[in-house]
């Protein structure tokens, strides 16, 4: 289209020529001065045509200038586009790391469930016990560092509880389970039938139980006869009061069988016989329990002397029943004895010189933390093929006399209490 134009300018130009030319000449007719108008005509539709082809041209470059702008802004959002894509390719990775890493985090956990060796399954029936975690813990660490998975119970001192938590398991195809027959044997013996015909390992803790593997038993009685020895040996040298008057009390809880039997038959046959005097009795084995018994039978005999416990949880309750009377009553402390069974940390600190009064006066101590490795290696040892063995534990009386050594064992407890 330019092109046209321009060849139609560059006519236009040359016909003026010719025009000014003839107009210069000498000789003038009719005819130049016709082609002269009609050249003149041309050149003003050729200005005109032009003015319009500048009026397109400006039209043009306006057009132009807005398209270069477009560009500009389509530049600008193509960069901001390509910015957008980097942000998404980032997350896109960060997201993809993620995912590699809960892979890799998956394959861990399934390499290392694979890699246990087992579940050894405890149940202590009595788990709101203070003793209960000085022997869970260390169980719990030597089963994990032998390779196995560790379970517990939550029975809380309920018999029926306790026996659907050996059910569980059952159920649960653990390899071995180890039990404290909170309420005598008898309730337990079905499932400990399940136990064996599914290929568990079964052992008794605190008894044996008929038809178990293994078991981990005190000696009871030898334990139970060393606290009475205290206890008399006592009443023979450190007693203020009047033997005249003297009197005491037994706390017993006979439902768990010879196990708990085994522990107070002897100290109240032992005491009874040298004195005279037969027991109070009332069933305890935590502190809320051995507090109110207590306060009983001092409401009936302000003078009670003594009190002594199946295991320290009960004994501790008698120990603060008997605090409140010295500092409200004045009651002098040389006529009260208190002990139980154990090694209760509380108790130990106790003796280990926390007692104000002196009148915490015994403890027949498991040391729990060998009690509780071997919670955990008799049943793994058989699990790996060793011969079943029986551990049979005894018992150390630690009275205020043996600080220091109530203080080791504390010491050596630490690290499960915290």
């Amino acid at each position: 289209m330019r092109m046209v134009r321009t060849w139609r300018l560059l006519g236009l130009l040359l016909v003026l020529a010719l025009v000014g030319a003839a107009c210069g000449g000498a000789e003038e007719d009719t005819t130049s001065a016709g082609e002269a108008a009609a050249a003149q005509a041309q050149a003003a539709a050729a200005q005109a045509e032009a003015s319009a082809a500048k009026a397109e041209a400006d039209a043009a470059a306006a057009a132009l200038a807005t398209a270069q702008a477009e560009l500009e802004a389509a530049q600008a959002a193509a960069a901001s586009a390509m910015e957008g894509d980097e942000a998404s390719q980032a997350a896109l990775a960060e997201a993809e790391a993620a995912l590699a890493e809960a892979e890799q985090m998956a394959a861990e956990q399934a390499a290392a469930a694979a890699a246990s060796k087992g579940t050894i399954a405890f149940s202590f029936g009595n788990e709101g016990a203070g003793i209960y975690r000085l022997v869970a813990d260390p169980a719990r660490i030597e089963a994990e560092r032998r390779g196995y998975d560790w379970v517990e119970g939550s029975a809380n001192g309920d018999c029926e509880k306790q026996v659907q938590d050996i059910e569980g398991f059952v159920a649960a195809g653990v390899s071995a389970i180890v039990f404290l027959p909170l309420c005598g044997i008898e309730p337990y013996l079905p499932v400990v039938q399940a136990a064996k015909d599914a290929g568990i390992v079964v052992v008794g803790y605190s008894t044996a139980v008929p038809g178990g593997d293994s078991s981990i038993v005190y000696a009871n009685i030898d334990g139970a006869r060393a606290v009475a020895a205290e206890a008399l040996r006592w009443l023979e040298e450190d007693f203020t009061g009047d033997p005249e008057t003297f009197s005491w009390a037994l706390f017993t809880f006979d439902q768990c069988g010879r196990a708990c039997t085994d522990r107070t038959d002897p100290i109240r046959q032992v005491i009874t016989e040298a004195t005279g005097v037969p027991p109070l009795e009332a069933e305890s084995v935590a502190e809320a329990t051995g507090l109110e018994a207590t306060e009983t039978f001092l409401q009936a005999d302000p003078g009670l002397n003594m009190v002594i416990g199946i295991n320290d949880g009960g004994a501790l309750g008698a120990y603060q029943a008997f605090v409140v009377q010295i500092e409200q009553d004045g009651r002098d402390p040389g006529e009260i004895f208190v002990g139980g069974m154990d090694g209760q940390n509380e108790a130990l600190e106790l003796l280990a010189g926390a007692d104000e009064y002196g009148i915490y006066r015994v403890s027949g101590a498991i040391i729990i933390d060998q009690l509780g490795k071997a919670v955990a290696d008799l049943p793994a040892n058989i699990l790996e093929g060793q011969p079943p063995t029986s551990l049979v534990l005894n018992y150390v009386a630690i009275t205020p006399g043996m600080a220091h050594f109530a203080q080791q064992v504390l010491d050596n407890y630490a690290e499960f209490l915290g």
